[in-house]
């Protein structure tokens, strides 16, 4: 979840490029318009239509991509020069791959158009999200790292319940943001936050009461746990990115002094 520059090639040219190629030409009035519209709407998902493309034409184009994947220009999308503290799309660390922004399934004539190809993780790309391209209303949909300038900022944080002896949690948009942008955070992290990250979140708490152990002594308040939260979140802000899991982790905790006590228990509960 952050906000990334166009690829170098992004535009046209990748377009006007294959039309001058035999039996393309006749494509390129309708795929160059289908273009023109994405930009236009940022690759909205309930602004950008299909561009009627079928049998033959919406099949070539579906395949250009898998000819080209792992092509230098599209392999750079993918392993940029300088590598990405988190993943751009749902701030895990997995591995490196590309999704489609706007599925190719349904848009074929996206299919290499290079906004439309967002760095993300394997997990990201996987069957978590499976064929979900945007919510079940307006505005949700999922957050564009081309398009939406706002996601350089922090946008969630996990809410506990507050029964810790049976962990329950979710994640969730941070109240701050304005009204449209908190539901598409929500339908963001909940679309995309699976059972990867539940397996995350259940190993860091489990662990913390004795790192913090370590830290703050057998006996702390809750003032010194703050502390020690606040200096691992800029830790984790600093060396995963803002929107990474480590620092959505952190932010709910420092959010709910419920929790916060919790630990504190916890800790003093903890063997010589």
């Amino acid at each position: 979840m952050r906000f990334l520059p166009f690829p170098p090639d992004a535009g046209d040219e990748i377009i006007r490029t294959q039309c001058l190629k035999p039996d393309w030409s006749g494509r390129e009035a309708q795929w160059l318009t289908a273009a023109a519209k994405y930009r236009r709407f940022r690759g909205n998902p309930w602004r950008v239509r299909p561009a009627g493309f079928v049998d033959a034409d919406a099949d070539a184009l579906f395949a250009l991509y898998d000819s080209r994947g792992r092509s230098g220009p599209i392999a750079r999308i993918r392993r940029p020069a300088v590598p990405f503290k988190s993943c751009p799309m749902c701030g895990s660390l997995g591995g490196r791959s590309l999704d489609h922004a706007l599925p190719r399934q349904r848009f074929p004539e996206f299919s290499i158009l290079r906004e439309n190809l967002v760095p993300a993780c394997e997990i990201c790309n996987s069957s978590e999200k499976g064929d979900t391209y945007r919510g079940p209303s307006r505005p949700t949909r999922f957050i564009h790292p081309y398009y939406d300038r706002w996601a350089s900022r922090a946008l969630w944080r996990i809410a506990f319940e507050h029964d810790l002896d049976v962990l329950r949690f979710e994640p969730v948009a941070l109240p701050d943001l304005l009204p449209r942008r908190r539901r598409i955070v929500d339908f963001h992290v909940k679309t995309l936050l699976g059972k990867d990250w539940r397996d995350s979140v259940r190993r860091e708490w489990s662990s913390l009461p004795g790192k913090l152990r370590r830290r703050v002594g057998s006996a702390p308040t809750s003032a010194a746990v703050r502390v020690e939260l606040g200096v691992r979140l800029q830790d984790a802000t600093d060396t995963y990115g803002v929107n990474s899991w480590d620092a959505g982790f952190l932010r709910g905790l420092l959010a709910d002094p419920v929790i916060v006590e919790g630990l504190v228990d916890r800790v003093r509960a903890l063997p010589a």
